[in-house]
């Protein structure tokens, strides 16, 4: 009898350990599961966020500065996000699809763009806002040096430029087209006079400047002309120089001669 109770007692022993045992390794499963899912989710969110970022520039993008760097955590996100995921054949999908995206050239800067509404342009402003951010972010972590995360931001300042700038600059072109020179002048001269009161270097924004000047010089040539050959130049050059706007900074080696 005694006996039988010893047994009966380790066997609820063993019983209770197993328990123990099993409860541990199932609450540990659980947990790292969960601990899996919560990495899934973020590094997914983080992917999606990034991507979203890459499309926001893709329509105004000329220049791969700023997408590659975010190609690059875009990328090393699904590739760690590989670790974690279901479904790791869609995550190969878009690491895949990303790299080609990458090899795109970015598309050409074009001085004669389409208008944008205003609902477009507020758009766009946001979303460079949360790149920008992006990219202090990456720079932060480490991600791109000083002066790299520098021409970034100096780029999408141009982009934030060129974008404000749209309405003007079709504007002038279209009146530029119609033969509506006056206006197409003043609008250029506007243009002119935001190009030359902001700090940013880069190449779109020289190729801006020298095409409206090009579209001021071909604007002022017949007036130049008819300068040459008037009775009075002094008085036509007098009421050529009141005509043009205050921000209008054409210089032209033919004007400064018959100033003289």
């Amino acid at each position: 009898m005694a006996l039988l109770q010893i047994l009966t007692i380790v066997f609820l022993m063993i019983i209770v350990v197993l328990s123990v045992i099993i409860g541990s390794r199932a609450h540990q499963k659980e947990k790292e599961q969960t601990e899996r899912r919560f990495k899934q989710l973020q590094l997914s969110n983080r992917a999606d966020r990034v991507e979203y970022h890459l499309r926001s520039l893709k329509d105004i993008d000329t220049d791969s500065i700023a997408s590659d760097v975010l190609y690059d955590y875009y990328i090393d996100t699904l590739r760690e996000l590989l670790q974690y995921a279901d479904d790791a054949e869609r995550i190969e999908a878009r690491i895949t699809k990303a790299e080609d995206d990458r090899n795109t050239d970015p598309i050409e800067f074009n001085p004669t763009p389409e208008p944008l509404s205003f609902q477009q342009k507020a758009n766009y402003k946001e979303r460079l806002t949360k790149v920008a951010k992006m990219l202090l972010f990456l720079r932060r972590q480490g991600r791109l040096s000083h002066s790299h995360y520098k021409a970034c931001y100096d780029y999408l300042r141009w982009l934030n430029l060129w974008v404000q700038l749209n309405r003007q600059i079709v504007q002038a072109n279209k009146n530029f087209i119609s033969g509506d020179s006056r206006v197409a002048q003043s609008l250029y001269g506007v243009i002119l006079s935001h190009i030359k009161s902001d700090s940013i270097e880069r190449p779109e924004k020289k190729a801006l400047q020298t095409f409206v000047t090009d579209k001021m010089k071909q604007i002022l040539a017949p007036k130049i002309e008819a300068i040459q050959t008037t009775d009075n130049p002094e008085e036509a050059l007098s009421q050529l120089i009141q005509n043009l706007q205050p921000g209008d900074d054409i210089t032209d080696p033919t004007i400064n001669k018959n100033a003289n």
